[in-house]
């Protein structure tokens, strides 16, 4: 089976005083990689606290730094809450 290069979820940005937003993101990049893009790529301004971690709400599954989402089961459809 071959795996998909990007995923639509579903991000939730409320920790950054934001609201959720369906995207399509790149299922390949590091965590850390993916939030510093979706923060330039939105405008999203970044606090010194940020974490750079992801959690699937729906799958109870932590992502942080190094991780990618293709070695995780996250699939199309997925709530990912930025930590």
């Amino acid at each position: 089976m071959v795996k998909q290069t990007h995923l639509n979820v579903t991000v939730d940005f409320t920790k950054w005083g934001e609201s959720q937003k369906d995207l399509r993101i790149p299922a390949h990049q590091p965590i850390k990689a993916l939030i510093l893009n979706l923060a330039e790529t939105l405008k999203f301004e970044l606090g010194s606290d940020t974490k750079y971690s992801l959690k699937a709400t729906n799958k109870g599954i932590l992502l942080s730094d190094d991780d990618k989402l293709t070695d995780y089961p996250i699939t199309d459809g997925d709530i990912l809450e930025i930590l």
